[in-house]
């Protein structure tokens, strides 16, 4: 899979709020950490290390591609809609659901960054995190800054 790495200020850029309005208005980040980081006891007891990747929804006629063509990168990314009948937005994650169950809210301490486990894939298994980065030329730049990058999440809400 693709993988991406979100940078300081990920949600705040220009480019995004541009390319992804209104997930940005659903999951924006505030810069207070102190109001939004989970509480420490909650970090310490729902603390899972995993294995970071991203994938993203290409376009057609965008510039350019992982694969090389928009048919090869969509087989690579799966299809239009998540494992749980959903389409795909930022904020939502593809994990192992034998790890972690579909519809668990998680925190990344690493970006900042809230995210639900709403999609399953192909190489995601055990401990791997595969997170969407939206669409586009945007999204596949953000899913390839990060190389299989460990990270730690911090489960706050598990889905049964």
């Amino acid at each position: 899979m693709i993988v991406f790495f979100l940078l300081s200020g990920f949600f705040s850029t220009g480019a995004y709020a541009q390319e992804n309005s209104k997930s940005l208005k659903k999951h924006s980040v505030s810069t207070k950490k102190e109001n939004t980081q989970p509480k420490r006891k909650i970090a310490q007891s729902n603390a899972i290390k995993v294995q970071l990747s991203g994938y993203y929804k290409p376009l057609r006629g965008q510039e350019d591609y992982a694969t090389g063509s928009y048919h090869g990168d969509m087989k690579l990314n799966g299809g239009k809609k998540t494992s749980s009948g959903k389409i795909p937005q930022i904020g939502m994650v593809a994990v192992d659901p034998k790890v972690i169950p579909l519809g668990t809210l998680m925190y990344i301490p690493r970006f900042n960054l809230y995210v639900t486990a709403e999609d399953t894939g192909g190489d995601v298994k055990g401990n791997r995190m595969d997170i969407f980065t939206g669409s586009g030329d945007w999204g596949l730049k953000r899913a390839m800054e990060i190389d299989n990058k460990m990270a730690e999440v911090i489960i706050i809400k598990r889905a049964s």
